[in-house]
């Protein structure tokens, strides 16, 4: 019995149950994105609890900015003074303003310090979100091979998995002992169990007399576990009547599939005809569940991949392990391993045949690249604006404010080479971070202007109404005389 292994077309389903490990903050990200059910909205929210995290840091800050502001302006004729005293001297000018700030209570550190806080809570939790992506792109792609075998199992035998006494220990009703010579029969399934030997490992193939199960499958019995190899039965294939496809039985699929790669001049045979029509089988299956399923965002089709035209919603192989890197998936036994040792070219071929549409159109359209730019920009404004008169004084030269601006060019271009490389996710979050931010700032600035405002109008009011000792004596002794008169 050393027939069917070795005339029969191999034939492979697909690993499932792998994943990218998540942290704590992963999972957090997962929590949210997941358990609002659309991925874009969910990962608005994740953007807007975040942000609901640093807000008291955000405000604080800001409380504290206004009260240096003021502080500024009160040393305001004092810093001018020094400017024009140290004009060729910046090191002069630094020590001498860093005195006059002591003296006055001016702390740089207590205004940064919250903002620091703030952008520790952001990177490290930003960490964790590029890692739920990484982790959500997989996933889909999971998702799409467990359609893929499902719609496969149907025509697949399930049989019992029979293994050889181990040590001489036999105490399980599915150990057996090693026969080459006589098959276990299921009479009342269909099932035919063969024991054989290929090249010194033994081997059990499982097979089914049933019209509709037309890929079988053997293991090795010397192996500590069992892991199934599949392989399809090309006449109990061709001969099903069923019409499983694209309407068409695999004998009308392959006869048309040979007379049209004869007619190009294309090679094809029999037996590549019937594993791909196999193929199709599941890769369709694995179509309907990502048009049902897809992790498309309002114009984006693929919100794990960047915002751009030259990118498609659903990549080649190379690009697919580009996504990923180098990194390793957990198994559902949680060993680990190469992402590429579970999901190599040919399987990933096989799983996104049917989505040819999907390798070559444009993924996005630059519209969220543009938005997040266009919004940090503003924010970087209405920030600088905010600063204006703290960044005056900082340096003799005025080079604080000259910095300032040129960090309004320059960190919405580093945001945008980000959003040219990762995913339309991250071009959603900084987007939103950049409208909250804008919110926040203006909301805070117009009620801690207001505030301080008045503030500053009872310190004028009280600095041009304040009366020497003798004047306000004076009018206490006024107020006893009409008191008595009274």
């Amino acid at each position: 019995m050393t027939t069917l292994l070795n005339t029969i077309l191999d034939f492979s389903l697909l690993e499932q149950g792998y994943s990218v490990g998540l942290d704590w903050l992963g999972h957090f990200a997962r929590v949210i994105i997941e358990g609002v059910g659309i991925i874009g909205l969910g990962i608005i929210v994740f953007t807007i609890v975040l942000k609901a995290i640093t807000l008291p840091f955000d405000i604080y800050q800001r409380v504290k900015m206004r009260k240096q502001t003021l502080i500024m302006r009160k040393m305001q004729p004092e810093l001018e003074k020094l400017q024009k005293q140290y004009a060729n001297d910046k090191n002069m000018y630094s020590q001498k303003m860093m005195e006059l700030y002591k003296k006055n209570g001016y702390s740089m550190l207590g205004a940064c310090l919250p903002m620091i806080i703030s952008l520790v809570i952001i990177i490290v939790a930003f960490q964790g979100f590029r890692t739920y992506s990484s982790y959500a792109n997989l996933n889909m792609y999971v998702r799409m091979s467990e359609a893929y075998n499902s719609a496969l199992n149907s025509y697949i035998v399930e049989g019992l998995d029979y293994r050889l006494p181990a040590d001489g220990v036999d105490d399980d009703e599915l150990t057996i002992a090693w026969d080459t010579e006589h098959p276990i029969v299921d009479e009342e399934k269909g099932i035919t169990y063969q024991m054989t030997e290929v090249n010194g490992t033994k081997i059990m193939q499982v097979t089914s007399d049933k019209a509709d199960k037309f890929i079988y499958y053997y293991y090795s019995m010397d192996a500590a576990s069992i892991r199934k190899e599949y392989k399809l039965d090309m006449d109990k294939l061709l001969a099903f009547d069923e019409k499983i496809v694209d309407d068409k039985t695999a004998a009308e699929y392959v006869t048309e599939a040979l007379a049209a790669a004869q007619e190009s001049g294309a090679s094809l045979d029999k037996e590549t005809a019937c594993k791909k029509y196999a193929v199709k089988i599941g890769a369709t299956a694995a179509k309907d569940w990502y048009e049902e399923n897809n992790a498309g965002f309002l114009w984006v089709k693929n919100v794990w991949y960047p915002d751009v035209s030259y990118e498609h919603p659903i990549k080649d192989y190379s690009g697919f392990k580009k996504s990923f890197g180098d990194k390793d998936v957990v198994l559902a036994d949680g060993t680990k391993t190469e992402l590429t040792a579970v999901f190599d070219e040919t399987r990933y071929d096989n799983l996104v045949s049917e989505l040819s549409e999907e390798t070559s159109t444009p993924n996005g359209y630059f519209i969220l690249i543009i938005l997040s730019i266009g919004f940090m920009v503003l924010s970087q404004f209405l920030s600088m604006k905010s600063q204006k008169e703290t960044n005056k004084y900082q340096t003799v030269d005025g080079s604080g404010a000259r910095t300032q601006k040129m960090m309004l060019i320059i960190m919405p271009m580093i945001y945008g080479v980000f959003a040219f490389f990762y995913s339309a996710a991250f071009s959603i979050y900084m987007t939103m971070s950049s409208v909250i931010s804008i919110i926040v700032m203006l909301i805070s600035n117009l009620i801690l202007g207001r505030v301080f405002k008045k503030k500053e109008e009872e310190e004028l009011k009280e600095k041009y109404t304040r009366r020497l000792p003798w004047q306000k004596q004076d009018n206490n002794d006024k107020k006893d005389k009409k008191s008595k008169k009274k």
